[in-house]
């Protein structure tokens, strides 16, 4: 019969079963959480590869291991069990047999094939091997720390990134409805195509992240092998930004097409306002500078019209560019008439000025006494007649009123040799 180191006591006997016995509920919990860990569970389930298919090959090794003893160490508990329930008070070679147990190698592990090379001619093939208790809680621990530091890697890994691979995968889902709003992906076939590059780039991450996380434990959530995540997260919100810019477009496009209607039709009518003033000012007025009236109005409502027809036709993506650059050709065709008529109506103003202009410097020649002068009176009937003659020659009338403004004032001059004179 195999000896123990020490023939134990009853007492001692008992102690140290219990305490035995705790430990094994200990080395069976420990494997039980072991075995329902997400990270375990993961790797187990997952097609892995590169280094974390490597350390979880040796991992499933260590498993094997820890199984093994425990299975071990609960058949010597069992023995124990047995023997020691025989009787209340055992005899000696009861309490030499639990002894041996207890402190002996008594554990039997599975046996192992022994390589031909490793082994003399009588050896056998099998080789058994046998620990105390002790030593078998002592052989699992660097099985039990390698395995879960591998399962805790891995799920620290999977904890960092799936989250942030699952909110762009969200993303993705949610500008998918929205294009799907707009009239599908063949609505918006830019926007689709970027989504489905986004998407691949995300597959080749989260493949990485399944498949070898351990490769990924430098903790930069910034990329993941060759993946940029915040580039994809920053394209993807590039491309929800123009779905939603899209779907606004819809949802205010009759609102748009009214206004920009109206807004053609005011146009419209201020050309033809314009023209008839145009027309006006030269029965009034005749200067070579007079500019012509741009007509815009006509060919932006046909424009409006084939924006009109992309809109029931469903094709926001035009619908947009072309509405925006209609709205902002509109606004510059309304100032650049604005500014039109105030170049037409400009004369007629000048004139209105010289006319008063006139008047105030035969009151001032009035004043001075020099009102019935002939050289005043006849500058005065010539500049008189230009201008209040229809069409009325602006430049030749501005030349003659500025030579009657000079006459006034050397004649108030005359009259007064100190004074330096009236500004004009």
């Amino acid at each position: 019969m195999n000896r123990a180191p020490r023939v134990l006591g009853r007492d001692e006997i008992d102690e140290l079963t219990a305490r035995h016995e705790a430990e094994y509920d200990g080395i069976t919990a420990g494997l039980m959480e072991l075995e329902n860990h997400p990270g375990r569970q993961l790797l187990e389930g997952g097609t892995l590869t590169g280094r974390t298919a490597e350390q979880w090959e040796s991992g499933r090794r260590a498993i094997a291991l820890l199984w093994g003893h425990r299975e071990a160490y609960g058949a010597v508990l069992d023995r124990v069990r047995a023997l020691r329930g025989r009787r209340g008070k055992p005899q000696r070679p009861e309490l030499e047999e639990l002894s041996f147990l207890l402190l002996g190698s008594a554990a039997e592990l599975a046996a192992r094939d022994v390589p031909i090379g490793q082994r003399a001619l009588t050896d056998p093939a099998l080789h058994v091997r046998r620990m105390s208790l002790t030593d078998l809680v002592a052989d699992m621990a660097p099985a039990w720390s390698e395995v879960t530091a591998v399962v805790e890697a891995a799920d620290a890994v999977w904890t960092r990134l799936v989250p942030t691979l699952d909110r762009v995968d969200a993303g993705i889902g949610a500008a998918e409805a929205r294009i799907a709003e707009l009239g599908g992906p063949d609505a918006v076939p830019e926007q689709t195509a970027a989504l489905d590059r986004i998407r691949r780039r995300l597959e080749t991450a989260r493949t990485l992240v399944a498949g070898d996380p351990l490769a990924l434990t430098s903790g930069d959530e910034r990329r993941i092998g060759t993946v940029d995540v915040p580039a994809i997260e920053t394209e993807l919100n590039q491309v929800t930004e123009a779905v939603r810019h899209l779907l606004i477009v819809r949802g205010r496009f009759d609102e748009r097409i009214g206004r920009l209607g109206a807004a053609l039709e005011e146009l419209a009518y201020q050309e033809g306002d314009t023209i008839r003033r145009r027309a006006h000012v030269l029965s009034r007025i005749s200067d070579k500078r007079v500019p012509e009236v741009p007509l815009r109005a006509a060919t932006l409502r046909e424009r409006l019209g084939a924006v009109t027809v992309l809109g029931g036709e469903g094709d926001w993506v035009r619908v947009s560019r072309e509405l925006s650059t209609l709205e902002n050709d509109a606004e510059g065709a309304r100032e650049r008439l604005t500014a039109t008529r105030e170049h037409i109506e400009a004369p007629l103003a000048r004139r209105d000025e010289l006319r008063g202009l006139v008047q105030s410097y035969r009151a001032m020649a009035a004043r001075g006494g020099h009102g019935e002068e002939a050289v005043l009176e006849s500058l005065y009937s010539h500049a008189k007649e230009l201008l209040w003659r229809a069409p009325c020659e602006l430049e030749v009338a501005v030349r003659v009123v500025t030579s009657y403004q000079e006459a006034v004032i050397a004649a108030h001059r005359k009259d007064r040799p100190d004074d330096k004179g009236e500004q004009r």
